[in-house]
């Protein structure tokens, strides 16, 4: 496991995603300052989503055919330039347009460095790419502790400081572009030699299928508790605006967490296992969710991130093992367009959310976690595969 490569990439990953964390937050005020419906704000998120995530297999199929390193700075960049501009764009449809932007410059990162990361993982697989994720996840975690300091000194209109960590960041990755290729394109050779899949053709399209599903599913609930814990907690806890975006931050660092202890157990214990165990643990934890209040609130939101993200890293690594010549196309359908997909639902629950009230979002995603359990049963299990390469 090269860490030093690892280290850098988890840090474009962090940077890149960093804007996605605060758009939650921005877009809270940006609703509120005018006045737009939850349907009208939920489309910011979701065309996000298209271009940030669903699009992503675009460009992990362009990463396996070509190399194209360049967009590891490339992709950063513009996800930090789009998100700098939101707080100076008054007019609502130009705004639309800056964040789709920024999503492109998200979506064509991942695949690229996600395909890095695999190559330069060495035996223990998913605690590698577990290294690489878990700098998406404080990103996003981040991203709402970042965003309450702009609001608070400036408001909107101070969104450019997100530009300062980018440069900083594109300026690391395009110095070491050529120590990552080089190393990349020794693991890649390594593992052309054993680039068949663990288990036959018509298995292996089945199993990618049921994943891609479970990661959809895995990433609305994700996705709708990331969008409206600050409105649940403002609304019917009472709470202020920056405790609700404390609150979110404890969600989302949580994931992170989850993400490193999840890529471990994953590589013990097997990648199937470890998502069973996550949902199963999820379906209680989002049932009681409405009815606790106080620290408990806290208590169960770390939990529930703990859970939700720990799958992250094993769902990507057996999609890799699955598609072995298809890496960057892997990458890209478990990091971007199934997490993207999902998170297109945040529209039905902006319409749910108008005509029922949050609440009846907050019980109704208990049922998510149940499903992804049922379609996580036929995964197959490279438990015993991955024991001799460790």
């Amino acid at each position: 496991m090269k860490k030093r490569i690892l280290y850098l990439l988890s840090l474009g990953h962090l940077v890149t995603d960093v804007n996605q964390g605060l758009l939650p937050i921005f877009l809270a005020a940006y609703k509120e300052q005018f006045g737009l419906t939850y349907v009208v704000a939920s489309i910011i998120p979701a065309l996000s989503n298209i271009s940030s995530s669903v699009i992503q297999p675009v460009f992990g199929y362009l990463s396996d055919k070509y190399q194209l390193r360049w967009l590891l700075p490339a992709g950063c960049l513009l996800a930090g330039l789009g998100m700098g501009a939101f707080g100076l764009i008054p007019n609502y449809y130009i705004l639309i347009a800056l964040v789709f932007i920024s999503g492109l410059g998200v979506a064509a990162y991942h695949p690229e460095a996600s395909k890095s990361a695999h190559y330069v993982s060495g035996p223990m697989q998913a605690s590698s790419m577990a290294i690489f994720s878990v700098g998406g996840n404080l990103g996003f975690g981040l991203g709402p502790i970042f965003a309450s300091f702009i609001l608070n000194h400036g408001g909107l209109r101070s969104s450019w400081l997100v530009v300062l960590p980018t440069l900083i960041t594109v300026a690391l990755l395009i110095q070491t572009m050529p120590v990552i290729g080089r190393a990349a394109d020794s693991g890649r050779r390594v593992a052309a030699s054993a680039a068949e899949p663990a288990v036959d053709g018509r298995t292996s399209a089945t199993a990618v299928i049921l994943l891609v599903l479970i990661v959809i599913l895995r990433s609305w609930l994700h996705t709708a508790l990331t969008y409206y814990i600050p409105f649940y907690y403002q609304q019917y806890l009472h709470g202020d605006a920056t405790m609700g975006s404390t609150m979110l931050s404890i969600f989302l660092i949580a994931g992170a967490v989850g993400t490193l202890v999840g890529g471990r157990i994953a590589d013990n214990w097997g990648a199937k296992r470890t998502i069973l165990a996550s949902m199963l643990i999820l379906i209680p934890l989002v049932l009681a969710f409405p009815y606790v209040k106080g620290a408990w609130v806290a208590v169960l939101l770390a939990l529930s991130g703990f859970c939700v993200i720990s799958t992250f890293a094993p769902a990507v690594v057996m999609a890799q093992s699955l598609m072995p010549k298809h890496v960057g196309m892997a990458s890209g359908l478990m990091m971007g367009f199934a997490i993207g997909t999902g998170g297109l639902g945040l529209l039905l629950l902006g319409g749910i959310a108008d005509a029922y009230g949050v609440l009846t979002v907050i019980r109704l995603l208990a049922v998510l976690p149940a499903l992804a359990v049922l379609l996580a049963l036929p995964l197959p299990d490279f438990r015993r595969q991955s024991t001799p390469a460790r």
